[in-house]
C-alpha cells in the first residue's frame, strides 16, 4: 500500500474489491451524464472491464479509512493510440495509459481528481515509463481542467471503437 498523504492511499485492486469498485465508477457515470457527453453512458465500463483489468493486475484503488473513493486503470500501451484522427503524439516513448477513473460522490470536488494523476505519474515512474497519456470526451470539462493543470498537453483527437471521437493529451515525465 502506498500513502498518498495522511488521508488517502492506493493499492491494486483485488477481485473482493469489485462492490465498492462498482459503486465508485456509478458516481462516475452519473457526473458524466450531466455533462451531456455520452460518455459512459451504455454500459461502459460494465463489471466484466474491471474484473479483467483487476485480472491483469491493471486497477489501482484510492482508499481513506479503508473505503474505496476512488478507481484508476492503469494499461501499458493501447492498441488504438498510434493511429491519431487529427494532431500528433509527443513523443514516440513507451507510454502508459490512464483509463476508467472515478472518484465516489462523497469525494469529488475536494482536490482527488489531482491524488488520481500523481498515481498515474509515480505508477509510471516504477515501470520506467515516462510518457503519460490519456483520452477524454470534448465535454468532459472536469477532465480537461485537470489535464490541463496537471501539464498535460492536448496532442489531437482520436477515434476510438466504434466511432467515439476523444480528446487525446500526453504528458512526457523524468
Amino acid at each position: 500500500m502506498n500513502v498518498l498523504n495522511n488521508q488517502y492511499s492506493y493499492r491494486k485492486a483485488n477481485f473482493s474489491d469489485i462492490d465498492e469498485v462498482m459503486l465508485v465508477i456509478e458516481d462516475g457515470r452519473e457526473v458524466l451524464k450531466h455533462q451531456n457527453g455520452g460518455q459512459w453512458q451504455n454500459g461502459y465500463p460494465s463489471k466484466d472491464d474491471l474484473l479483467l483489468d483487476i485480472k491483469n493486475e491493471n486497477l489501482y484503488v484510492v482508499t481513506h479509512k479503508d473505503l474505496i473513493v476512488g478507481v484508476l486503470a492503469l494499461i501499458e500501451g493501447d492498441i488504438e493510440y498510434p493511429f491519431l484522427e487529427t494532431g500528433k503524439w509527443l513523443s514516440d516513448l513507451p507510454f502508459l495509459v490512464m483509463h476508467r477513473c472515478a472518484i465516489k460522490k462523497e469525494y469529488q470536488r475536494n482536490g482527488l481528481g489531482y491524488y488520481l494523476f500523481q498515481i498515474f505519474e509515480e505508477v509510471a515512474k516504477e515501470k520506467g515509463i515516462h510518457s503519460l497519456r490519456i483520452d477524454t470526451h470534448q465535454n468532459n470539462f472536469i477532465m480537461t481542467h485537470i489535464l490541463d493543470k496537471c501539464g498535460f498537453i492536448n496532442c489531437g483527437t482520436i477515434i476510438l471503437k466504434p466511432n467515439k471521437h476523444r480528446l487525446v493529451y500526453e504528458k512526457i515525465i523524468k
